[in-house]
């Protein structure tokens, strides 16, 4: 359940930053970005040096790209929901590495959202 909420927070802080595009990519350049970056967060020590605003990047343009390329919608939502779950893996490592884990669930507990 922790796991669902903190997703939906990704994505919707993702649609909230969706104007952070420099660029507006074009079909060709929305489909080769898809294809390499699914395949670099479904290889772990591939993604492992992309940082974590890199990847907020990535997410954002594959939501922007949604609309430009509505034939691929789905492979985008899809690449962008991995992306999310590797940015949702980080984050849970950086509260057990900072022992934050149990302040979180004791605020959300406490409905602090």
């Amino acid at each position: 359940m922790k796991y669902a909420i903190a997703a939906t927070v990704l994505l919707f802080a993702s649609l909230a930053v969706s104007q952070e595009i420099k660029h507006a990519p074009t079909v060709e350049q929305c489909r080769a970005d898809q294809r390499l970056w699914l395949g670099k967060v479904e290889n772990d020590p591939s993604v492992a040096s992309v940082g974590y605003k890199e990847l907020k990047s990535w997410g954002n343009e594959m939501l922007y790209c949604e609309s430009v390329d509505p034939d691929y919608y789905n492979r985008y939502y899809n690449t962008d929901a991995e992306i999310a779950f590797v940015k949702l893996g980080r984050l849970i490592d950086f509260l057990d590495r900072h022992n934050l884990r149990d302040q979180f669930d004791a605020e959300d507990a406490a409905g602090k959202r």
